[in-house]
């Protein structure tokens, strides 16, 4: 009888063990499974992308660089702008003029620049 009720009580007293054990690793694993989240790059949180623009005049012209009608900055021949942070997915308009006059340097171009991607623009005339 005695044996009867120490191995009843041993197996009590293995499956509480079991059960404690059981309690504290199953949260952990179960954490384990979820793949890390990143956050967002600003990019994406914000849908932008960024631009800049060069001169690449041969005849060594000064442009000034109209983007979505306004002057954003005028190039020297060889320079090459800051970088400008812009609206993503959405058509914009930019024009290369010859600086201090209307008379446009190169075509009139419509970007749609994708989000987080980069672009660098220029004219040659």
């Amino acid at each position: 009888m005695w044996n009867t009720v120490r191995t009843f009580l041993s197996g009590v007293v293995v499956a509480s063990v079991l059960a404690v054990v059981s309690l504290l690793i199953s949260p952990a694993c179960a954490g384990s499974t979820k793949s890390p989240t990143s956050p967002a790059s600003a990019c994406q949180t914000n849908n932008t992308a960024t631009v800049t623009f060069e001169n690449r005049s041969a005849s060594g012209l000064t442009y000034s660089v109209v983007w979505d009608g306004s002057t954003w900055t005028t190039l020297a021949p060889s320079v090459k702008s800051a970088e400008y942070t812009v609206a993503a997915g959405v058509q914009h308009t930019l024009t290369f003029k010859i600086a201090n006059s209307n008379e446009l340097a190169c075509s009139t171009s419509t970007p749609t620049l994708a989000q987080c991607s980069s672009a660098n623009y220029w004219c040659t005339k």
